[in-house]
């Protein structure tokens, strides 16, 4: 398998700051409907601290033990991602994946927890905290009077998610560079290069490590050309190749899975269209589309096998595996449409609770045979994200999955953890009811050797009674006992994406 030449590479560079041809239109400064909106919306509903801002210094603080005790031998610390900076000389982001990264850490240890955020400072955000406005077009926002792109990583936010590799934190966004952070200081160290004329080409927020070999497999789409870069890491962080694939459309991938043999990619149907500014309205959702199952050998990427399904949208998988005779099953939060990228991502910003339609995601499992034979079928009847693993079953046969839940009478978000049995239908659950909203929920296996499934699940949430951030840990194969131990920051965190833990 050829390593990606650097004229190639460069071409995919290219592409990804490709938006930099565009015009951009400067307009005098007016007040702004969103930020006006998002601010009246605040001052009496505080669910909307889940887009506040964070303060510029970030937080430290030691949160309080509210209830239980915190299980033996759970040490290390919960790395979390997500966009924390939304407004600038009153004016905001219009949608809510375009806010600066912001990095969260939780350290757990026999002296207790600690909370720590910061800013991450990549080139967008030093520049444009020291001229105090917004300065470059975001992912679906024109700010005031913006300037132009000359690459890649001008607008990027590492604002999607985080990655340990050695003793290395990558903070990941979809469009450019990893941004290296110190994990133990969550200094920022610029952004990662990995030579060979790669710097800038787009390393999603979603790798995958495979549990035997530690190597970590990533991609990065070019929807413009139709085509992805496949990026394959040694364990050491080490590049080991990196080549492109071409006709993989452009659907807006964000996630992926991995199987001892496959990468496996579903092309959803909201697909770019026609380059515009900001890139989002690039894209528009084809009813007619099929989604697009596409498995990629991992030792030949020439080699691929594709299946159609129905029209379709997912932001996240839970995990897949691959059967002797090929056969790939996988669960995932699938949608009918691709409405929250569209229009709730936008409400949000404006203090606006997500108006709930039949389009909400759902867990399904698909089966992807010979001869393009799939099937789909529910694994649940209420509404799910972000979908987890015990994620020493990364691309093996495994049995559960856990995600956040909610009902359509919660316009809110999830107040739910839940966990299914994928074989036998089993299903536990636990609801913090109304006022709690939860994020993604993370396994923590309880030693290295102990069985699937066996661990802890960690999570935090938004308490809006109190109007604090919360930290939960759950016996993984107990969700309804509630949580084994609770903790309260003093202050209240933006909601961030995704995350990752680090033991001992």
């Amino acid at each position: 398998m050829a390593t990606t030449s650097r004229r190639d590479a460069l071409k995919l560079l290219a592409a990804a700051g490709g938006v930099a041809a565009l015009p951009t239109s400067a307009w005098a400064r007016q007040a702004d409907p969103v930020f006006a909106d998002y601010q009246a919306a605040s001052q009496t509903d505080p669910w909307t601290l889940v887009v506040r801002d964070a303060p510029a210094a970030g937080f430290d603080g030691r949160p309080e033990l509210v209830s239980g005790t915190a299980p033996d031998g759970l040490t290390g610390t919960l790395f979390r991602n997500g966009p924390g900076r939304f407004s600038r000389q009153d004016w905001r982001y219009r949608h809510w994946f375009d806010g600066d990264g912001f990095l969260q850490a939780w350290n757990i240890s026999p002296d207790g927890l600690r909370h720590q955020g910061r800013f991450i400072q990549t080139d967008k955000w030093q520049a444009e905290e020291a001229a105090g406005r917004f300065i470059v077009p975001a992912l679906a926002s024109v700010p005031p009077q913006p300037g132009g792109l000359s690459g890649p990583d001008d607008m990027n936010v590492a604002n999607t998610s985080v990655l340990l590799l050695g003793d290395e934190l990558l903070a990941l966004w979809e469009g450019g560079s990893a941004w290296s952070i110190n994990p133990d200081t969550l200094e920022s160290q610029g952004a990662r290069r990995w030579g060979n004329g790669l710097d800038g080409v787009p390393f999603s927020a979603h790798p995958k490590r495979e549990p035997d070999s530690g190597i970590v497999w990533n991609f990065g789409q070019d929807a413009i050309r139709d085509r992805m870069i496949i990026w394959k890491i040694g364990a050491d962080g080490a590049l080991l190749d990196a080549g492109l694939v071409d006709d993989v459309p452009g659907g807006m991938v964000h996630d992926f899975v991995i199987t001892e043999h496959s990468l496996v990619f579903l092309v959803g149907s909201y697909r770019f269209q026609q380059m515009r500014l900001p890139f989002l309205d690039s894209f528009a959702f084809d009813p007619a589309a099929p989604m697009m199952a596409i498995a990629i050998d991992k030792n030949d990427w020439s080699r691929r096998r594709t299946w159609e399904l129905p029209p379709g949208f997912l932001f996240h998988f839970g995990g897949a595996w691959e059967e002797a005779d090929g056969t790939i099953r996988l669960d995932a939060a699938l949608s009918q449409d691709a409405r929250f990228a569209m229009a709730g991502a936008y409400d949000i910003m404006r203090g606006q609770a997500e108006t709930q339609t039949d389009s909400q995601a759902r867990h399904r499992q698909v089966t992807l045979a010979a001869g393009g034979r799939s099937r789909i079928e529910s694994l649940g009847d209420g509404f799910i994200e972000f979908p987890q693993i015990d994620p020493r079953f990364t691309g093996l046969r495994r049995r559960e999955t856990w995600h956040i839940a909610w009902d359509a009478d919660q316009p809110r978000g999830a107040t739910r953890i839940e966990r299914r049995n994928l074989h036998s239908g089993e299903h536990d659950r636990f609801d913090h009811g109304e006022g709690v909203y939860v994020e993604e929920p993370l396994f923590v296996p309880a030693s290295p050797a102990a069985p699937e499934g066996e661990g802890w699940i960690l999570h935090t949430a938004l308490n809006t009674r109190m109007q604090q951030t919360e930290l939960h840990a759950f016996n993984a194969q107990n969700l309804s006992d509630g949580p084994v131990a609770s903790w309260r920051l003093p202050y209240a965190c933006p909601f961030g994406f995704h995350g990752c833990w680090r033991p001992g």
